[in-house]
């Protein structure tokens, strides 16, 4: 599997994905989203439910924006490089300036930002996915698939691991370096990480241009190559797992009593095993078809979901969670690869369209359905029970009925 490093259009490719793996993992999931909240922000709770906002906005723009590319098909307009290098460089942008902002700022101009950045990430990561074509051939898409997830997983551990060192080694001097919050710097650290690691893949595509069918021709593309019945069930699955990653932090401290350390170690665990994951499964993938491991992810996560909801033990909670990092990074790779494989590569800027597109309505429609369950029993427990039945109805596309 790692000889595949030895191809420059694949390691680049890979490396994109350990680049811009930090933004999701600093700023969106584990360290700025915090420190938003806790300092700049006029009160904790204000500034969680701003940040959710900023993150729902974000989420609304990039599905519009999306949405727009797809309209642009039907006028026998194409994508240009420009557009996702333009969004490359946003992200960079954006995120390095998150430096200008403290306790003395407006609450407002650092979410402004989240937002561009957030809309940035999704349509790299847009060009990322469509990219896959061009680095691998079909009898090796599931194989480099997995192998850019797992690359994207270690990005994304180290630079936590590197700005976990920096805390501890300042926590000392209140966080501080030369008089400076060392949450200040977590933003240009994001954007100098991203801009080393990632720009020599989208160095790669000069002058390119990603051709966008029009509606008749994706709709007939899809029902061809029988994607029509995994787009179902990705809409299923996807909530589940955007679920897990919402609520995973306040399942481990509100129902099993994690700190804040430990929360951070879990994330590490669970990172690990989802390299291990992409790698143990990724070299079988290309040999039984990768909607096959997709089946064989969904079964297990929809077991282990449904078993947390039964157990109160923390050794318990900590297997069932590392489980969940081996099968979750897998299900998303190979989620990527059946489009990869049954489309030409001329028809698959519309299907990744609609597949970050749905992602895009899962971030919102998932954590809702969580939220109104909890509001409703007043049990975070009971709001665990929404997962597998995501799961179990993301089988039913699969399922043959007989004539």
């Amino acid at each position: 599997m790692f000889s595949e490093f030895k191809h420059k259009k694949i390691r680049d490719w890979c490396f994109f994905d350990f680049g811009i793996s930090s933004y999701p993992t600093l700023i969106i999931t584990f360290i700025y989203g915090a420190f938003y909240a806790k300092e700049i922000a006029i009160t904790p709770e204000i500034g969680t439910s701003n940040w959710g906002y900023a993150i729902s906005t974000g989420s609304i723009l990039s599905f519009l924006i999306f949405l727009l590319v797809i309209f642009k098909g039907n006028k026998n307009k194409n994508l240009g490089i420009r557009f996702f290098k333009l969004s490359f460089y946003s992200l960079i942008l954006s995120v390095s300036l998150l430096y200008c902002f403290d306790k003395e700022s407006n609450e407002y101009l650092p979410l402004t930002f989240i937002a561009i950045s957030f809309v940035a990430f999704e349509i790299i990561n847009l060009f990322y996915n469509l990219s896959l074509h061009s680095v691998s051939v079909n009898e090796k898409r599931g194989l480099i698939s997995n192998l850019g997830w797992a690359t994207g997983y270690l990005g994304g551990l180290l630079s936590l691991i590197s700005v976990l060192a920096i805390l501890n080694f300042t926590e000392l001097n209140d966080y501080k370096v030369f008089g400076q919050s060392i949450f200040l710097f977590i933003g240009p650290f994001v954007g100098i990480w991203t801009f080393v690691f990632g720009l020599k893949h989208i160095n790669n595509y000069k002058n390119k241009v990603f051709k966008i069918d029009n509606f008749s021709s994706f709709f007939k593309n899809i029902k061809i190559n029988s994607i029509n019945k995994f787009f179902v069930s990705y809409f299923f699955f996807n909530n589940a797992v955007i679920c897990i990653f919402a609520f995973a932090s306040m399942i481990a401290s509100f129902l099993f009593g994690f700190s804040e350390k430990e929360i951070l170690k879990l994330g590490i665990f669970i990172n690990l095993f989802g390299i291990m994951g992409c790698l143990s499964l990724g070299k079988i993938e290309d040999k039984i078809g990768s909607e096959k491991i997709v089946l064989t992810c969904i079964v297990f996560l929809l077991f282990i979901t449904f078993t947390l909801y039964y157990i109160n033990d923390t050794k318990i909670f900590w297997l069932l969670s590392l489980m969940i990092g081996f099968f979750i990074g897998p299900i998303q790779a190979a989620s990527r690869s059946v489009i990869a494989k049954k489309l030409k590569s001329e028809n698959q800027l519309s299907a990744f369209c609609v597949y970050s597109m749905f992602g895009n309505i899962c971030s919102i429609l998932g954590p809702l359905l969580v939220s109104l369950v909890i509001n409703i029993t007043s049990e975070i427990r009971q709001g665990l029970l929404v997962i597998p039945l995501f799961f179990i109805i993301s089988l039913l596309p699969f399922v043959k009925t007989n004539a």
